[in-house]
């Protein structure tokens, strides 16, 4: 009789081999949480991702099915006379089998309950530029197949533009914004930039002008139609609170959250004023931060700034011994390419696709929004989405034997790691310029916000006017508050994770720092993959009983 383990990885892998090919772009992506990074969408370059509503429908009745199915092996069914269990199932095999629950759970929450191929047109427009930049800025130098895969994947894009136009049903209002942002960002993309990227690698593509023609024609034709689609405000649906908080590993209610959230704010706030008071009795914290700009006036300064502080917190952590540091491949610092701009803040991190070590991993920086010194914000933000946060995170990630944790990531850990990881420039003093803790501290509070507003928008305790104050006391200009509210609200459920992981991670420390070691327990936290947090005690306790 086939035993447990053999069913959940014989299910693992009918979903990951299901799933890359039914989405091979949104999986290869690390802008789509709610997929998995199924490594076998890469044999899929020809394709970009298909919405009609035909096969979405097949495809949640087969996602259900396998999450039934997965069910059906809890380790609390089966029992046998005795009380033990037909079947064993050892830890590993049960924090597997909810992993995947998780990860199904994720998609069907999006695809099914909320349907955002029919609320959100950006959707579409992100699977045509990641489509793109997949093949341009990441495998053409190692897939000989990549010209090939760029024509036909461009190609599609009048199809799959005809699929947005079928799906979409009253699009939400700041979607359709970001959606035409990023339509006028791809049209002068395909116009210019693409062909001006070709040439700089020599090569010219026999087709690619008629084609660009076509995908420009079918963009625009897209443009027309979200000018006439009648936007839905989000707070006029019960959209936002129909979130169900990304995944079952959240395993707190949304009262718990607001609660944590607020302690989190009111503390970060008097370190915020006692942090001050040390630097300038005189001055509060936000008339010091709003004297501090930082040394790079052009682009070329910026894109050294951002260089330079990666370098050195890769140096700091390799020499700190705060965690085993496995030969990574390199960040690549490079402007933010005009086609993100819309949905890409003042830096961002962009995941490798494959493990060679000929691919870089990039890090992109917005270089138009130097005149506001958002950049100030430089040593946290390379933390967060380098050293030791997202790149660490994802370059272990993909490295881990057990194909399941290799190919999933959870929200909640994803971003409460890269959250936490900004906490340890401060622990191991990183930083030689004191007004840097100040920002710190402020980026916690930000978080803290963005978490406030998350789980209180779901339980009446919070409003959007309400965060627009607190923003507001933290410094940000009021354009810059207006936009940020606008970005979080199209993502509810995933602002509470960066405050909420971090709380989570911070909780396991206290415990089991004391019997591990710092070290040891970064290890184990990140090389058992991005589990729920529950199972991740879980899995330390048996570590912890077997080797110290």
């Amino acid at each position: 009789m086939e035993n447990r383990r053999a069913k959940i990885d014989k299910l693992a892998k009918d979903y990951f081999e299901f799933m890359a090919a039914a989405y091979p772009v949104m999986c290869l992506s690390d802008e789509f949480y709610y997929l998995p990074r199924a490594e076998g969408a890469i044999r899929y370059l020809n394709h970009l991702d298909s919405l009609s509503p035909d096969k979405i429908k097949q495809d949640i009745r087969y996602a259900k099915r396998l999450r039934q199915n997965l069910e059906k092996l809890s380790p609390a069914g089966n029992k046998i006379p005795n009380g033990k269990n037909a079947e064993d199932m050892t830890l590993d095999d049960e924090i597997d089998r909810e992993l995947l629950i998780a990860s199904i759970n994720g998609f069907i929450e999006k695809f099914d309950k909320l349907e955002v191929w029919r609320t959100d047109p950006s959707l579409y427009l992100k699977i045509v530029i990641f489509g793109i930049e997949q093949i341009i800025n990441k495998l053409w130098d190692i897939r000989a197949t990549a010209p090939e895969a760029l024509i036909l994947r461009i190609k599609q894009i009048p199809r799959i533009l005809k699929e947005a136009e079928t799906n979409l049903k009253a699009p939400i209002s700041g979607s359709q914004q970001v959606a035409a942002q990023m339509c006028a960002a791809l049209i002068n993309y395909l116009a210019k930039g693409l062909s001006l990227s070709l040439m700089k690698k020599g090569i010219k593509l026999k087709g690619l002008n008629s084609l660009n023609r076509k995908a420009t024609q079918s963009l625009e034709n897209f443009q027309k139609f979200l000018k006439k689609q009648p936007a839905c405000e989000i707070f006029s649906t019960e959209y936002t609170k129909e979130q169900g908080s990304n995944d079952s590993p959240l395993r707190r209610s949304m009262e718990e959250i607001f609660a944590i959230a607020s302690d989190e704010l009111n503390k970060t706030k008097r370190c915020l004023k006692q942090a001050a008071r040390q630097l300038n009795p005189c001055l509060c914290w936000q008339e010091i931060l709003g004297n501090y700009k930082i040394k790079a006036a052009n682009k070329k300064e910026l894109l050294s700034l951002y260089f330079g502080i990666i370098a050195s917190l890769k140096e700091f952590l390799v020499k700190g011994g705060v965690l085993s540091f496995p030969r990574l491949q390199d960040i690549k610092v490079a402007q933010t390419p005009a086609y993100l701009e819309p949905i890409r803040a003042s830096a961002s991190y962009s995941c490798p696709i494959t493990n060679s070590i000929k691919e870089n991993a990039f890090f992109y920086v917005s270089i138009a929004k130097i005149p506001e010194n958002i950049h100030q914000e430089h040593l946290y933000v390379s933390a967060h989405e380098a050293y030791p946060g997202h790149h660490l995170l994802d370059s272990i990630r993909k490295r881990i034997k057990n194909p399941i944790r290799r190919q999933i990531e959870l929200p909640l850990f994803y971003e409460g790691w890269a959250s936490y990881a900004e906490t340890l420039v401060d622990e191991f003093a990183a930083s030689c310029d004191p007004r840097q803790k100040l920002i710190g501290l402020r980026r916690q509070a930000w978080r803290a916000i963005r978490a406030k507003l998350d789980a209180g928008i779901r339980i009446n305790k919070m409003n959007p006017q309400d965060a627009e104050k607190e923003l507001l006391g933290l410094g940000y200009s009021v354009s810059r508050v207006k936009l940020m509210l606008k970005n979080y609200l199209l993502t509810p459920g995933y602002q509470l994770c960066y405050t909420i992981g971090k709380f989570e991670i911070e909780k396991l420390k206290k415990r089991f720092v004391v019997k591990m070691g710092l070290k040891n327990f970064h290890d184990s936290l990140l090389s058992g993959g991005q589990l729920p947090f529950d199972l991740v005690e879980k899995k330390m306790d048996a570590i912890c009983a077997k080797n110290f």
